[in-house]
């Protein structure tokens, strides 16, 4: 669905061009040749970056930050690097550091940021030049900084993505998947994901992996889904290694293997995601209580990653990634002894004996005598099957009880429509009182929601 709100271009004067101020050094041409970060080599890329170029610091800041070039997600080092670049005015340093304090919740820094970089830097004349870097920026830009223009932030992604911007094709794909701002067309989030997964893109392989685990839009093949995600992982996407835990720990369309679940779920957890730090503890306590097996992610598995990318219908670039398994201490154990916590019981039957009809009944008992944790995770097991109208009675009824968890799912079910109307207005109260509740997960679904309610 549109966004309301008009566009930067009917509101904002035109300044004067910057790019002059660019390098002293540099003929004037080379500067905004089309894609020129984009089609160097990353060396090339590196060396103008140490040299003090803000073009390229700020691009080597996006290629940190998204995995471009075959690099691993580093938000340290794009954050460094972008702010070198935002030092001299450099507009891609300056919109890739607004895109870091948006994620981060901090919106009053971010959305400043993103207008110094649209007002006060070279960013608009490089996008004039039809640089992908600059045109990816400023795309993000239109979508995620009022006054919001959807439409023509689309346009500018896809010329992005068209000169060969993993990052643009991926995030289109993420946008189209999602119906985030537009309709939802599957088809079209596939062939842009694939795109950026032949790239080795991770933001790409992730959602291509999701679309193959619940066949949307794409046969569902588990074994597919479960290498690519994989493969985002191990480039360090913090949603894929939520993810991978999460399917691990679970047995989701894979074989169970709770020491390498809780393994992806503490790298995610140390990365930030309070979400990945929630399930940490929950199946830390679990896997005292399983026989003890090998800890080591077999080699033979990555090989297979860049067999699957080569060999499928979906063919990779001959570039492959031969980075090594992660190596994680295996979780201190918590406690030893029998649960006596009759929804903990639950739990363990549904994920250790696999007994979900035996689990279901014993939450169904318990929810009955009004305890909201036992309606939260009975509600769960519904949205897991897309038993949505199942899901959202369970969870309103734990909300009455305050739960922020169950809170935050009906704001989520209301953004995405999934068993009641789509209302961004309703979403955003619910995840606004899921925020006060405790709940920060929430913070990334709110901001979301906050900008699609205008």
């Amino acid at each position: 669905m549109p966004v309301k709100g008009q566009s930067l271009d009917q509101v904002l004067k035109s300044v004067v061009p910057t790019w002059l101020l660019f390098s002293m050094t540099i003929p004037l041409f080379s500067c905004l040749s089309y894609g020129s970060a984009l089609k160097n080599d990353l060396s090339f890329v590196q060396s103008k970056a140490l040299e003090g170029d803000k073009y390229y610091q700020g691009s080597l800041a996006l290629f940190y930050k998204y995995g471009e070039k075959g690099l691993p997600i580093d938000l340290g080092e794009s954050e460094r690097w972008a702010k070198l670049a935002a030092k001299e005015d450099g507009g891609i340093g300056m919109a890739v550091l607004a895109s870091i304090e948006l994620e981060r919740n901090k919106v009053e820094r971010g959305q400043f940021l993103y207008d110094e970089a649209y007002l006060h830097s070279n960013l608009r004349d490089l996008a004039k030049a039809k640089d992908p870097i600059a045109l990816f920026c400023v795309g993000l830009m239109e979508i995620d900084n009022p006054p919001r223009n959807v439409e023509k932030g689309m346009r500018n992604l896809e010329r992005a993505a068209d000169q060969g911007l993993a990052t643009a094709q991926a995030t289109l794909g993420m946008i189209y998947f999602t119906g985030i701002g537009v309709s939802r067309d599957s088809k079209e989030a596939i062939s842009w994901c694939s795109q950026a997964a032949r790239s080795r893109l991770p933001l790409g392989m992730f959602y291509l992996g999701m679309a193959y685990s619940s066949g949307d839009g794409i046969a569902r093949n588990n074994d597919f889904a479960n290498r690519w995600i994989r493969a985002a992982a191990d480039k360090g996407l913090v949603m894929a290694q939520l993810t991978l835990g999460m399917k691990l720990s679970l047995g989701d369309g894979i074989e169970r293997n709770l020491d390498h679940g809780v393994q992806w779920l503490r790298q995610a957890a140390n990365a930030g995601s309070s979400e990945a730090a929630l399930q940490l503890r929950r199946f830390e306590n679990l896997l005292v209580k399983t026989p003890a097996r090998n800890s080591s992610i077999p080699d033979g598995e990555k090989r297979a990653v860049n067999n699957l990318a080569q060999n499928s219908s979906l063919k990779s670039s001959n570039k492959s990634t031969n980075s090594d398994s992660p190596r994680v201490p295996m979780p201190r154990k918590i406690n030893s002894g029998p649960s006596s916590d009759p929804v903990q019981m639950a739990l363990e039957m549904l994920s250790i004996e696999k007994d979900e009809a035996a689990a279901k009944r014993m939450l169904k008992e318990i929810a009955g005598q009004g305890r909201s944790d036992a309606l939260r995770e009975l509600g769960l097991l519904h949205y897991k099957r897309q038993e949505f109208d199942q899901a959202r009675e369970n969870f309103l009824k734990a909300a009455l009880d305050k739960d922020p968890q169950s809170i935050r799912y009906v704001g989520i079910m209301h953004f995405l429509g999934q068993g009641t109307d789509q209302n961004y207005a309703k979403a955003e109260e619910w995840l606004s009182q899921s925020l006060l509740l405790g709940d920060n997960e929430s913070n990334r679904y709110l901001r979301i929601a906050r900008q699609f309610n205008k």
